[in-house]
C-alpha cells in the first residue's frame, strides 16, 4: 500500500478576468492511495487566499464533498491550513481503500471561475466497481458575504422554465426521463459564458447541465455591476 498527497503549484491570480480586489487563490493538491485492486485518486484546488468568507465556506463545502461517506470523525474545515488539509486528504484516501475493496474512486474538486461578484467550484466524484457511477456538485459563493448561491439568485424565471432550458442544453447527457417537466433543478453556478445547473441523468446522482449564458440571458437576473451575480 502507498499513499501520498502532492502540492502541484500555487495559482497566482484568477482563471477569469476579475477586478483588482481580493483575488481568489488556490493550492492544487493530489492524493493517491492503492491497496490491491482498490484505488483512490483525488485532485483538489484548496483555497489559500481571497475574500475571507468565501474561503471559509469553500473549505467547508470541500470537506462535505470529501467526507460524505467516510467513516471518520467530523473535523473543522473552515480554518484548516494547507498542511492539515493534505493530512486529511490522505486519511480520507486510506479510509476509502480500507472499506471499499475492489472499488476505484476519482475525486476532482476544481476552482472553475471567479469574477467581482462570485467564485464557482465544481466537484465530480466517479466510482468504478461493477458499474460506473458519478456525482457532480456545483458550489457558487457570493463575494458579498460568502453565502452559497441558489437558483433563485441566478434565474429570474420560474422552475418550469429552468427545466426547459436544461432540456434544451442537455447535450450528450443520457436522459432517464422523457420530458423537461420530469427534471429537477439542483445546485447552480456561473462559469465564463455559461450557467451550470445540476440535474438527473443516466449513471449519475447529479450531472452538470451547461446553459450558454448569452442565449439564456433573458431568463437570468440582471447584474447591477461587473460580474454575473445580481446583487
Amino acid at each position: 500500500m502507498f499513499s501520498k498527497y502532492t502540492i502541484l503549484s500555487l495559482a497566482l491570480g484568477s482563471p477569469a478576468v476579475a477586478s483588482a480586489q481580493a483575488y481568489f487563490d488556490v493550492m492544487p493538491l493530489t492524493c493517491t492511495e492503492k491497496q490491491g485492486g482498490t484505488v483512490y485518486n483525488a485532485a483538489v484546488d484548496f483555497p489559500v487566499g481571497g475574500d475571507a468568507a468565501v474561503v471559509r465556506n469553500a473549505k467547508k463545502w470541500i470537506g462535505e464533498v470529501l467526507m460524505s461517506d467516510a467513516d471518520m470523525p467530523e473535523v473543522s474545515m473552515s480554518t484548516m491550513s494547507t498542511d492539515d488539509f493534505g493530512k486529511l486528504l490522505d486519511a480520507v484516501a486510506k479510509d476509502f481503500v480500507k472499506n471499499n475493496e475492489g472499488s476505484r474512486r476519482r475525486v476532482e474538486i476544481t476552482w472553475m471561475y471567479e469574477d467581482p461578484t462570485c467564485v464557482t467550484y465544481e466537484a465530480v466524484t466517479t466510482d468504478r466497481d461493477s458499474v460506473d457511477w458519478s456525482t457532480t456538485s456545483v458550489a457558487c459563493f457570493s463575494k458579498r458575504d460568502g453565502h452559497r448561491v441558489g437558483a433563485n439568485e441566478i434565474f429570474g424565471c420560474d422552475e418550469a422554465q429552468i427545466k426547459r432550458l436544461m432540456w434544451q442544453y442537455r447535450g450528450n447527457l443520457h436522459m432517464e426521463v422523457a420530458q423537461a417537466d420530469d427534471l429537477y433543478v439542483g445546485e447552480c453556478g456561473f462559469i465564463d459564458g455559461w450557467v451550470l445547473v445540476v440535474g438527473p441523468a443516466q449513471g449519475t446522482s447529479g450531472a452538470a447541465y451547461r446553459l450558454r449564458y448569452p442565449e439564456i440571458e433573458q431568463w437570468l437576473k440582471k447584474p447591477q455591476s461587473d460580474g454575473y451575480l445580481a446583487r
